[in-house]
């Protein structure tokens, strides 16, 4: 397989990936209480609008990949993901934000693989959009990691009152510190 077939492998894995996400997002934001989740509703929100951007310029850019293929066919057999479809109404939002983070975690490695193919091979061009792709899309990775205590605090205290709400600050707290470590051991 010659570069360029490489490079258009990838690039339709990583569109099958956002795409397929961006439209399971859609449907999930239906769901969120404006109100009571509305700051995890503007994250996913963002998160739809760089995913259809990304895949978006990854269209445009295996377009002309195949202008200048020798084979315009190879390439474009493209590898399903299956993200899971939270179309219930009676889904625990943080468990429905733990799937998100975890498929936009799946993107952003599967953008880090993509530049470091790209780099290898010797195309600037892509390299520095799936870069580009990952540093819009890392900082709402983070955002849903920090997201999750405070509305798994929030759907416990419907079920229990009791519940301290500012439980969540201690769960966050101990989140940050944990991902703060700087070696691996």
């Amino acid at each position: 397989m010659d570069n360029i077939e490489i490079l258009k492998q990838q690039i339709s894995e990583q569109i099958a990936l956002e795409e397929h996400l961006c439209k399971v997002l859609e449907e999930q934001l239906i769901e969120f209480d404006d109100d009571i989740f509305s700051e995890a509703k503007n994250t996913l929100e963002k998160a739809v609008e760089v995913l259809e951007k990304n895949y978006s310029s990854l269209n445009e850019t295996l377009d002309k990949l195949e202008e200048n293929s020798s084979n315009p066919y190879a390439g474009n057999g493209v590898s399903l993901y299956h993200f899971s479809n939270h179309n219930s109404k009676n889904r625990i939002i943080s468990k429905m934000l733990r799937d998100d983070y975890s498929a936009l975690n799946l993107i952003t490695i599967s953008n880090t693989l993509l530049h470091t193919t790209a780099l290898a091979l010797d195309s600037e061009e892509i390299a520095n959009l799936a870069l580009n792709n990952l540093k819009l899309l890392a900082p709402i990775v983070v955002r849903l990691g920090e997201l999750v205590p405070n509305i798994a605090i929030k759907e416990l205290n419907f079920k229990n009152p009791k519940i301290d709400l500012k439980t969540f600050e201690i769960a966050l707290k101990n989140t940050k510190d944990a991902w703060s470590i700087n070696e691996y051991s």
